[in-house]
């Protein structure tokens, strides 16, 4: 029983820390430095202009969607999750971007995405949009293998948001950090990953990553 208590527990438990640590190094290891955020102006909801003053000092997570896509509803139904997850958060934004120029206040009614502090709805064109990707984000190639530390290809520009859905993530700073497919399970278990380990943790400890949940 000594020899069990000195030798094989500890010895099991710094196997077990050194896997978590060497799977939280990877994960950190496929964010990578994709540019910076440019300045930006969209519409939000009732009309009123939303620009990048929004994320700034915040990490956030920008979207992509058709309002017009039947997948558009599952998606949100996910980010729904995904912000009750970090409900609690003073520092992580979502930004949705719609294109078709949808009624944001409908959408976020049958979403109960309601949380305006957190949750950004924006619209504009499909074109619009599309340039916006273009120009601001790109469009990267998910396809091409992932391993730690690699940096992703981008699409050519006759790429469209109806080939190809996805996610960006961004960091405090306005760097874009990495890019996630929006129907692949896999992807999105990854975004939350790195989101969580991005993230600082204390946030019992310290009350400026606190806030009060909507009721």
């Amino acid at each position: 029983m000594l020899f069990l208590m000195l030798i094989v527990l500890p010895g099991g438990s710094w196997i077990w820390l050194n896997k978590g640590y060497n799977r939280s190094k990877a994960a950190l290891a496929e964010m990578q430095n994709y540019g910076h955020l440019p300045d930006f102006q969209l519409i939000g909801l009732n009309g009123q202009p939303v620009d990048s003053s929004v994320v700034h000092d915040q990490m956030t997570l920008a979207v992509f969607l058709k309002s017009q896509d039947p997948k558009t509803a599952a998606r949100l139904q996910s980010l729904s999750l995904l912000h009750r997850q970090f409900d609690a958060r003073n520092d992580f934004k979502i930004l949705i971007h719609f294109t078709d120029d949808p009624n944001l206040s409908e959408i976020q009614k049958q979403s109960q995405l309601l949380d305006e502090e957190q949750i950004y709805l924006v619209k504009g064109s499909t074109n619009a949009i599309q340039q916006l990707i273009k120009n601001t984000y790109r469009f990267p190639n998910l396809d091409q293998p992932r391993t730690p530390g690699s940096t992703l290809d981008f699409k050519d520009n006759n790429t469209t948001m109806e080939d190809y859905p996805f996610y960006v993530l961004i960091d405090e700073e306005g760097i874009i950090r990495n890019y996630y497919h929006a129907d692949r399970p896999e992807d999105v278990e990854r975004m939350v990953e790195h989101i969580a380990l991005t993230l600082p943790r204390d946030i019992e400890g310290d009350p400026r990553l606190r806030r009060n949940k909507e009721l």
